[in-house]
């Protein structure tokens, strides 16, 4: 009976702590909006428990040392991150030109699958300013790319950026405070040095992935460059909010949906707090969730989107799900590799508004992974799943290419995403495509990204070898360069 009158008094003060505590940190405590109250509710007993260890341990004659011991770590753990932070971050370079010339490269094209000799890139303002024959610009400085490859940098449309744990890989504890501390450089660097200059982030923390994207924008910190959706759209009891996100991941991260006004509210403030670049809605439920976002919830926030001049990104993974999202107009699809069947409706809608439509195989693979299927059956399902991206394609969706890290590895599970669209059937040419002005388009960035053009963003790759005769030459860059500035080199520890 004690413990149980203990643990109803400790609920109100948990709560009145929070109160407290948030605002302390740059976020406000709202448990009432959406029934978020729910949510903390069920983290009161685990807190409660480590209360009563704690208790216990301070009540035994051992408890003197305990007290001080717990301090001494509580003060390393405060001051550490100051001391590790600096020689974990990963900043701009020092010397930056405004002006250059690239001259000796191969320009990939893969859009017409062929290679153009004889040709340099003037960039100026961190944009491509002209690409022609001859030299001109004497004084100019110049890179000499000895005969390798260019082509733009690649773009993974689906990434939650803030994870200090790769799942695949499962916890490693230098990766987790390297991440943890430095805001993420460890994720930021792979991707640079995997040649993908651009990511969007579909879901996290909504005002740290907004503060991340004005540091890279602002160069105060290195990254590819970053679009983000802020709070994505779900239901109080969908995913990921009861699957696999926290409760203060959740309060951070989520607009909980449970009517119109809850959803234009949340929608608002997102807005507000960012603006987002595009709106994400959870429209599936990956088997465990206890409720998925209803479709006139979901079209009645796509209608928003369009109206804000946002696009919009359904998470779905039934033909049910995928037809919903199509028929509301959604910008585009993710996760088509859990289709196993098209049925001729999903066709038709499919042919008559061509979405945007991801696959995501490699998160498809480690989910089944963590179901613990035999690789047999992990690679019939996914010969399955190529047959249907194969014909989706031909149906006329646009196919693009994300690969919802941290299901796979940062920066290099690109690459790996790559591999799986080999194994689908398509053709270099084609992949590469994809990655770049593929990508481009359905982030919304045709006319500034993914192309090797005047007036693009100067954001490229030089590979040693021709991707289009080998698209694993891309896995190790010999530079990547961002915004005109060279950020990654082969071999550079930095």
């Amino acid at each position: 009976m004690r413990l149980l009158v203990g643990y109803l008094i400790s609920v109100p003060l948990f709560f009145v702590s929070l109160y407290i505590v948030y605002p302390a940190f740059g976020a406000a405590f709202h448990p009432m909006v959406n029934g978020q109250w729910k949510i903390y509710l069920s983290a009161t007993p685990q807190f409660y428990l480590m209360v009563l260890l704690v208790s216990y341990l301070t009540s035994l004659r051992i408890g003197y040392w305990f007290v001080r011991g717990s301090a001494l770590i509580f003060a390393a753990g405060a001051v550490l991150p100051f001391c590790l932070s600096a020689a974990a971050s990963f900043d701009w370079p020092k010397a930056r030109m405004d002006r250059l010339v690239i001259e000796g490269a191969r320009i990939v094209d893969a859009g017409s699958n062929r290679i153009i000799d004889g040709q340099s890139v003037y960039i100026q303002g961190g944009r491509i300013i002209d690409i022609r024959a001859g030299s001109s610009h004497p004084d100019w400085p110049r890179i000499q790319a000895d005969g390798h490859y260019l082509f733009p940098g690649l773009i993974d449309v689906h990434t939650h950026l803030q994870s200090p744990v790769e799942v695949r890989a499962g916890l490693q504890l230098g990766y987790f405070l390297r991440s943890t501390i430095s805001s993420y450089a460890p994720q930021r660097r792979a991707y640079l040095e995997s040649g993908v200059t651009t990511v969007r982030d579909l879901g996290g923390p909504a005002l740290k992935s907004f503060r991340m994207r004005t540091g890279i924008e602002r160069k105060d910190m290195l990254g590819p460059r970053l679009l983000t959706a802020g709070r994505l759209v779900t239901s109080p009891l969908g995913h990921p909010v009861s699957t696999i996100w926290t409760p203060s991941i959740s309060n951070e991260g989520a607009i909980l949906a449970t009517d119109e006004k809850t959803l234009i509210d949340g929608l608002d403030r997102n807005l507000a707090e960012g603006p987002p670049d595009v709106v994400k809605f959870i429209h599936g439920t990956i088997g465990r969730a206890k409720e998925e976002l209803s479709a006139d919830l979901m079209a009645r926030g796509i209608r928003w989107a369009k109206d804000h001049g946002l696009t919009s990104v359904v998470h779905a993974e039934t033909p049910a799900e995928f037809e919903d999202a199509i028929r509301a107009g959604a910008t585009g699809v993710e996760h088509a590799a859990y289709l196993d069947r098209l049925p001729p409706s999903l066709v038709a809608l499919v042919s008559s508004n061509r979405p945007f439509i991801d696959p995501t195989f490699g998160e498809y693979e480690t989910s089944m992974m963590l179901q613990k299927l035999p690789k047999s059956e992990r690679d019939r399902r996914l010969q399955r799943s190529y047959e249907m991206v194969r014909e989706l394609a031909r149906s006329g969706a646009r196919i693009v290419m994300g690969t919802d890290a941290p299901l796979v590895a940062y920066g290099s599970g690109f690459h790996d995403e790559i591999a799986q669209f080999v194994c689908a059937g398509f053709t270099p040419a084609e992949i590469l495509t994809i990655a770049t002005s593929g990508n481009a388009a359905y982030i919304g960035k045709a006319t500034e990204l993914g192309r090797i053009a005047a007036g693009f963003r100067a954001d490229l790759v030089l590979a040693k070898d021709n991707p289009l005769q080998d698209p694993n030459t891309l896995r190790k860059p010999l530079w990547t360069m961002l915004d005109g500035q060279v950020v990654a080199r082969a071999g550079d520890k930095r």
